[in-house]
């Protein structure tokens, strides 16, 4: 029997698999396998050794300063699919720290599920949509001086800022995380409100390719890997752009979606326009590709209009050149827009 306590909330479905994980860890299991998030495609199964995930934990057990905590003391909460990176990670750092760990079903308002919970948790581990619903409730149910994980899709610039004031008066920390499934979860961290960039876990190396593409190098682990994030190097970390498969070429300009639809949403905020989107592409006879908004929700009248507005507003060039209305976007189980070919 494990020394450490774990409990589930009604409807978790995953407690087969859990208490499975539980056994094979126990038993000293070398390998595990994960699918990654298939964000851009069909997941792949991936495996990772046990090497690494006990690497994983100990980093962010030491990054994040949890010896201050308690190690003894300390209760995590877990509200993503235990068998992604983002929830399987959670489990093991409460096995490895003999750490009490409580699972509930995954879902967009965990708020709710905190509010109905008998513990207090120190560790938390949210997507971005998911803590948006956090913040936007009346009474938050995270605990003063918690701190939390944020991971599966990047948070925007005014995101942050509600964070950002958030936190100062409860003390809780917000950590954005970059990692993969390849890697166990992050292998760079940024504190919302503090960091301007990603900071690198000790241990780890980061490089650009040729067409700037972030490779990382794990040399304790004899570990590399060419991601398919655009990213800029900085003297104290890193930022990234991107995925390379979302870029636009668009007549020789690159549009990074990333960067472009946080200044899409505000433009269309100021016009009441309040819409999940993201920036799509198709091919161009003339461009090569052309940029292409899709809004969530029914077709909205003017368009010419709205594309007017864009132009206008957006960096040179950067605007896209159609609106494609659908009834709903897709994301994958970690909060990750499902691009479709348009």
């Amino acid at each position: 029997m494990t020394n450490f306590k774990v409990s589930y909330a009604e409807r978790f479905n995953d407690r087969d698999y859990v208490e499975a994980v539980i056994r094979q860890w126990e038993n000293g299991r070398q390998l595990f396998t994960l699918s990654s998030s298939g964000s851009t495609g069909k997941p792949k199964k991936i495996q990772l050794g046990r090497d690494m995930l006990i690497w994983s934990a100990e980093k962010t057990f030491a990054a994040l300063d949890l010896h201050a905590v308690g190690q003894d003391q300390l209760s995590v909460f877990c509200c993503l699919p235990v068998q992604k990176t983002g929830g399987f990670m959670q489990l093991i750092r409460a096995l490895h720290f003999k750490w009490h760990i409580h699972f509930v079903p995954p879902t967009s308002n965990p708020n709710t599920q905190l509010a109905n919970s008998p513990f207090i948790y120190g560790l938390l581990s949210f997507t971005p949509t998911q803590l948006q619903t956090i913040i936007a409730c009346d009474q938050v149910m995270l605990a003063p001086q918690a701190t939390v994980l944020i991971g599966g899709s990047a948070i925007s610039s005014a995101f942050e800022e509600e964070l950002r004031c958030f936190a100062l008066p409860s003390k809780i920390a917000f950590w954005e995380t970059y990692g993969m499934t390849e890697t166990a979860s992050h292998i760079a961290l940024r504190k919302v409100g503090i960091d301007a960039y990603f900071k690198l876990q000790p241990g780890v190396e980061v490089s650009l390719t040729t067409d700037q593409k972030l490779h990382i190098r794990i040399p304790d682990l004899d570990f590399s890997i060419t991601t398919n994030d655009i990213a800029v190097l900085h003297s104290d970390g890193f930022a990234v752009l991107g995925r390379s498969d979302d870029v636009i070429n668009s007549g020789g300009i690159k549009i990074h979606p990333s960067l472009i639809e946080p200044k899409i949403t505000a433009i269309l905020r100021t016009k009441g326009i309040k819409r999940r989107l993201y920036l799509g592409k198709k091919e161009d006879a003339k461009l090569g590709e052309r940029a292409i908004l899709v809004l969530e929700g029914t077709a909205l009248k003017d368009i010419p209009f709205l594309l007017e507005v864009l132009k206008r507003e957006l960096p040179v060039y950067h605007n896209p050149k159609d609106i494609l209305f659908v009834e709903e976007i897709a994301y994958t189980e970690t909060g990750k827009v499902k691009r479709a070919r348009l």
